[in-house]
Formats: structure tokens, C-alpha cells, sequence
């Protein structure tokens, strides 16, 4: 059922500018998925290049890998980061592959009429689709304040059309002891999306603002980080507010929760020396749930 949703959705994608971003919209990062999809003043990883450019620039040289099994695995996304600090600049690179396998198209015996008992849709082939983004990162500040950039190029196959672009994301990110504030625009300048069909679209630029207060709490060895994400697309009426929680004890192992566009999210994460591995859950209120699992290394 949650197929012949998707294969719906696709001429959507194809026609509308409103739509047209979309497939940038999977979430990436266990950590961030489980605290409501926040990132925007957090950089604990890599996956901070696809919340906030700026980010980068005060998260550790390391590589992040995540695989996502979308509405109960109908939707694969796959992600893989690295980020290079140097000096008072840092570069970094993320891959993220997007994949639907089994959708089924139909056809009417009589094309000529409407379906119906006597004219029902008839499967003739099954098809997938795949998305392909590649992300090159570049930021700079100093111990308080960071600038950054990603350069994105996109590639589309929905199996009927292909499709390939490209768009700027900019970021700035402020850091003070126990508060760190982001701001990102994606797609800050219309990215173009030319299609096979010769038709070229424009994906709306978005803006999200993150507040991330963070409360240690020395004495039971914790500490709770707490944010807010408030995210607005261009020329599109109404904002979202994403919330979320985190509990580390030791820095060793974190609790989470949080509210992405009005559906619950949970999840746990482990860190020992440099490796990290990281689980998220989250809940959707029409179409099945969505895991998450995410491992890192510092080196």
C-alpha cells in the first residue's frame, strides 16, 4: 500500500516547485533523528555538514556511516560523512544514496475508459527509484564563531524521468559555554533540477534557526542537552518547530527523545574512546516508522 503512495507522490515531485526539494527532506543521523531531527546547533559529528554548514567547523576530525530503513524499510537511506579540520578551517564530504525498491506500475486494459469493475488497473512492470547528493563541506571561524558552506550536487532517477542539479547551502554557527545558537539556509540560492523531459525546476530555499541550551550537571556526572529547530521554506505558508532531548551519563551512553513535525522520536547511543554507535526511532503518523543506525570514529 505504502508503495502505490510513493509511485503517487513521484509525478508530484516532477510537476510542483513546492515539492521539488523533497527528497533532500530524510533525515540523516541517528543522534539528530532521535532528538526530533535537530541539528542545526549541534556538531557532535559529521552529519552536522547536512543540518549546518558552519558546524563542521567545531566537530571533530572523524568519519560518520548510517544506514535508515524508512516507513518500515519501503525507503533505504544511506549516509556516509567525513570531517577534516585544519588549521582555522575545516573540509569535509558526505555521500547520501536514497533508494525505493517494488514499486509497481499498472496500466487499464482499456485505456480509453475509466478503471473500474470491468476495467481494472493490471501490474505490467515493478521499478525503483534512487536518489544520489554529494555534499562538499567548507568552514571557518574561531573558538566562538564559524562560517561555513556546502556545495551540493544532486542526481535523480524516478525509473519514468531522470533528473540532475545543484545548490549552495550556507551556515553560522555561535558557541558560547553553555549555548550554542545555528543558523542554515539550504539551497540559499534556487538550486536548479533540469529533468530528462527537458523541464527545469527550482527547489525553494529554507531556513532553519537551532537554540541548543546545554546543562551540566557535575555532581551525578551528566549532562542534558536540550534543542530547538525552527524551520521555515521559503514562499510556504506556516513554520515547523522540532524538539528535542538528550541525557548523557559519563559520556558514555545517552537517552533521547524528541517532536519532528508533530511525530515522537526516541532513541540511545553508546560512545567509548573514539567509537560512537548510535540508534533513532521516529514514529510517523500516516505511514510506518523509520529506524535509524549510525557509527562513528574519531581519528
Amino acid at each position: 500500500m505504502h508503495r502505490i503512495i510513493i509511485l503517487c507522490i513521484i509525478p508530484a515531485l516532477v510537476v510542483g516547485t513546492k515539492y521539488a526539494g523533497e527528497f533532500q527532506e530524510l533525515q540523516v543521523g541517528a543522534r539528530a533523528c532521535a532528538m526530533g531531527g535537530t541539528g542545526v546547533a549541534q556538531f557532535s559529528d559529521p552529519t552536522s555538514l547536512y543540518f549546518n554548514p558552519a558546524a563542521t567547523f567545531f566537530t571533530q576530525r572523524s568519519v560518520h556511516l548510517m544506514h535508515a530503513e524508512n516507513f518500515a524499510g519501503i525507503v533505504k537511506n544511506d549516509f556516509g560523512a567525513v570531517v577534516l579540520p585544519r588549521g582555522n578551517m575545516t573540509v569535509g564530504f558526505g555521500l547520501q544514496y536514497v533508494h525505493t525498491s517494488g514499486i509497481i506500475l499498472t496500466t487499464l486494459p482499456d485505456t480509453t475508459s475509466p478503471p473500474g469493475s470491468n476495467n481494472p488497473p493490471v501490474p505490467y512492470d515493478t521499478v525503483g527509484t534512487s536518489d544520489v547528493l554529494i555534499y562538499i563541506n567548507g568552514s571557518k571561524g574561531n573558538d566562538r564563531l564559524s562560517f561555513g558552506a556546502n556545495i551540493k550536487v544532486f542526481y535523480r532517477n524516478l525509473s519514468a524521468i531522470t533528473g540532475f542539479g545543484g545548490g549552495l547551502d550556507l551556515g553560522i554557527a555561535y558557541r558560547m559555554d553553555y549555548l550554542v545558537v545555528g543558523l542554515a539556509v539550504r539551497d540559499f540560492i534556487l538550486s536548479p533540477l533540469r529533468w530528462s523531459s527537458g523541464r527545469t525546476e527550482t527547489i525553494l530555499p529554507k531556513i532553519a534557526l537551532g537554540i541548543a541550551p546545554v546543562l551540566p550537571l557535575k555532581s551525578i556526572n551528566s549532562t542534558i542537552t536540550l534543542e530547538t529547530d525552527i524551520v521555515k521554506v521559503v514562499d510556504v505558508s506556516g513554520f515547523d518547530v522540532n524538539l528535542g532531548l538528550e541525557y548523557g551519563y559519563r559520556d558514555l551512553i545517552f537517552g533521547r527523545a524528541g517532536i519532528y513535525q508533530g511525530n515522537y522520536t526516541l532513541g540511545i547511543g553508546l560512545q567509548y574512546k573514539r567509537f560512537t554507535l548510535d540508534y533513532g526511532f521516529m514514529a510517523h503518523s500516516e505511514l510506518s516508522s523509520t529506524s535509524k543506525f549510525s557509527a562513528g570514529l574519531r581519528f
